[in-house]
């Protein structure tokens, strides 16, 4: 695996959007998975969860965030990042959709969110 089972995963906003407004094309196993990224999550939670073989979450994961669709933050990194470091192909075109689109906006949201969920976990 490529990820630490500490890596933390989360929505985006284009998840949130995602959620309520489907136009990406995901799969069934894909969009379950992206609704249980609300409060951001653990690998190890979401495979105690999934119990999918981690490679396979491993890969739908990739995928999402391939789309922006979800971010991850490892352990002690200092923001969260929505592109995967492996390169996993993107069907062809896929990639310009959001060429235009800033990402700072969801990245913060996404740190402040797993920050909160941080704050809130120590204090449980």
């Amino acid at each position: 695996m490529y990820y630490e089972p500490d890596t933390v995963w989360g929505r985006t906003e284009a998840g949130d959007h995602e959620i309520t407004r489907p136009k990406s094309g995901l799969s069934v196993a894909q969009r379950r998975l992206l609704k249980q990224l609300a409060p951001p999550r653990t690998f190890t939670s979401l495979a105690a969860r999934h119990r999918v073989p981690p490679p396979k979450l491993e890969h739908e994961l990739l995928r999402l965030a391939q789309l922006e669709l979800v971010a991850f933050q490892r352990p002690g990194a200092p923001r969260p990042r929505t592109a995967p470091r492996i390169d996993l192909a993107l069907p062809p075109g896929a990639g310009a959709a959001h060429a235009g689109r800033s990402t700072t906006l969801p990245l913060g949201l996404v740190a402040f969110v797993l920050g909160f969920a941080l704050v809130v976990f120590i204090a449980a």
